[in-house]
């Protein structure tokens, strides 16, 4: 047998350096090194190998596998095969949390015994494989610091002395596993915190949310104040940053009334909107095509006393005048964020009796009938409707051989809480042929809280009810009391053929009963609580009811 000239024993491979983990900003660029080394066993006899040969190097990606020069998971490769592996523009998240390894391999070559001589023909040798090739070398892990930004910035805000003003930011990191956003608002440069402080010599009184991302401050000193968040997290390069600036304007209360317009059955919002009554009245009117709707206001900044126009809708001219809505001029306390509510009929029953009825015009406080003017009866084909009452006067008679009859009148604060519809039925579902007009509750009972609540009672602060008990979650948290649905409102007299319908309000009118008759007005109502300016039968000749509100002080 012939020995061979192959060496046997060795080399034996080992890293003199293996990569280490690397953290680098976002579109950074990361480093890793390793060195490895080829050593063949001491031995007896002595080992003659000269180790000549050659490490040959390739850098591998857990899950990837063998990297090669180029572009990789966004980045650039270079030096996937040296002792040195670079990766440029290393970006979050795409290729944080890479691990990777060094592969070592031995490449054998022939060498002369004795070293150094030629080889030759039976002097020839060749170092062996390694016997633990493929060599891998420990894992390093890439971390990219991500990138944080803001994607909404806080607004300009105004707030009257001692009333809240909310300010919102919104930020994103690249990579959410690295650790939380943390939020840091000020106010004229100072950190806030929350609860009662103070700031720059008092100009913010109290701050909530002030390590969150909605601020919410309040101040009594009227004046301009700036507002910043500071916006930091743990590990991103690019950390804090810090939103625009912007200012939180106090001033003076002043004189707004919010109103909220919704189907009041369905809970639905039609509109919303503010009106400083110091600049000029606002003006709410009835919408035939809207018959349930309801109009509420309130103070946001301030108690105020208004003056208000209430004018209940005329009826119809069919053939015969419709008579005139009652009218009403009175003065009156709004407190602050309270619930004060208008339903304003028209002629669109059931707001009034059929055959062109006038709706009445009815303002709430809360649970209570404040102020009702009656709606003007419907002409019939021969004969005038009759006018309306103001607060405190009753109906007037529709005109004609068989006119119908004006709603009766009742004292300040003399209306029962319960009332009923045309024909006196008082629960649930209106008889809407009946000719003789009905009354009004001076309470709301509702459909939602009839069984739940007493119909005086408030409801505290919430959002508005609707009569199923549907929430209105864009209406406004303020004290209320109104519950929507019975309250019988709809209690004008129903006219058929060539009969006027009666008006509605806080007794309801007639309906006219033969040769073309008109039909009776409806009266109006004061709980008493409010000051009457002035008061009338009739005024308003528009169909539609209406209101308007004016600052006294």
């Amino acid at each position: 047998m012939k020995q061979t000239t192959l060496d046997l024993n060795g080399p034996i491979l080992s890293f003199i350096q293996h990569p280490q983990s690397i953290s680098v900003c976002d579109s950074g660029t990361a480093t890793f090194t390793g060195v490895a080394t080829a050593s063949f066993p001491t031995q007896t006899p002595i080992n003659p190998a000269s180790n000549t040969g050659t490490l040959l190097y390739q850098w591998y990606a857990n899950g990837y596998g063998a990297l090669t020069d180029g572009s990789f998971l966004g980045a650039t490769i270079s030096g996937s095969g040296t002792t040195t592996l670079t990766i440029t523009g290393a970006d979050s998240p795409t290729i944080s949390g890479l691990g990777v390894s060094l592969g070592v391999d031995y490449v054998p070559s022939a060498y002369s015994q004795p070293v150094g001589s030629a080889v030759t023909v039976g002097t020839g040798r060749s170092t062996g494989n390694a016997i633990n090739e493929v060599l891998f070398s420990d894992v390093a892990s890439l971390t990219v610091y991500p990138t944080i930004s803001i994607t909404t910035q806080p607004t300009d805000q105004t707030a009257a002395q001692a009333r809240t003003a909310t300010f919102n930011v919104a930020a994103t990191s690249t990579d959410a596993t690295q650790g939380s956003l943390s939020y840091q608002w000020t106010a004229n440069g100072t950190n806030l915190a929350n609860g009662d402080t103070t700031v720059n010599g008092g100009i913010v009184d109290t701050a909530s949310g002030a390590t969150s991302t909605q601020l919410t401050l309040s101040s009594r000193t009227v004046g301009i104040q700036t507002v910043r968040c500071i916006v930091s997290h743990p590990t991103s390069c690019s950390s804090p940053i810090f939103t625009n600036t912007v200012n939180f304007n106090v001033v003076s209360a002043r004189a707004i009334l919010n109103y909220e317009e919704y189907n009041d059955s369905a809970a639905i919002m039609i509109r919303t909107g503010s009106q400083n009554i110091f600049d000029g009245p606002l003006t709410l009117t009835a919408d035939p095509n809207n018959t349930t709707r309801a109009a509420v206001i309130y103070a946001p900044e301030k108690g105020m006393r208004v003056r208000i126009t209430l004018a209940a809708a005329a009826g119809q001219s069919r053939g015969g005048q419709g008579g005139e809505g009652g009218v009403s001029i009175f003065e009156y306390d709004l407190l602050q964020n309270t619930e004060y509510l208008f339903k304003l009929g028209s002629t669109s029953p059931p707001t009034g009796g059929s055959n062109g009825g006038g709706g009445g015009a009815f303002f709430y406080n809360r649970a209570r009938v404040v102020a009702a003017c009656g709606g003007g009866g419907a002409g019939g084909s021969n004969a005038r409707g009759g006018f309306g009452g103001g607060m405190g006067i009753g109906g007037e008679t529709g005109q004609g051989r068989a006119g119908g009859r004006g709603g009766q009148r009742f004292n300040n604060g003399e209306l029962p809480v319960y009332g009923f519809f045309p024909g006196g039925s008082y629960c649930c579902t209106p008889n809407w042929s009946a000719t003789t007009g009905g009354r009004l509750s001076s309470c709301t009972i509702g459909e939602y809280y009839r069984d739940r609540v007493s119909p005086c009672s408030d409801l505290g602060v919430q959002k508005f009810v609707g009569n199923v008990g549907t929430v209105l979650d864009s209406s406004a948290n303020i004290l209320r009391g109104y519950k929507s649905g019975l309250a019988h409102r709809n209690n004008g007299g129903n006219g058929s053929g060539a009969e006027g319908g009666g008006g509605s309000g806080a007794y309801g009118g007639d309906a006219g009963s033969g040769d073309g008759s008109g039909g009776g007005g409806a009266s109006g109502y004061s709980n008493g609580e409010p000051l009457i300016i002035s008061t009338q039968l009739g005024g308003n000749t528009s169909t539609n009811a209406f209101t308007t509100i004016e600052l006294v002080s």
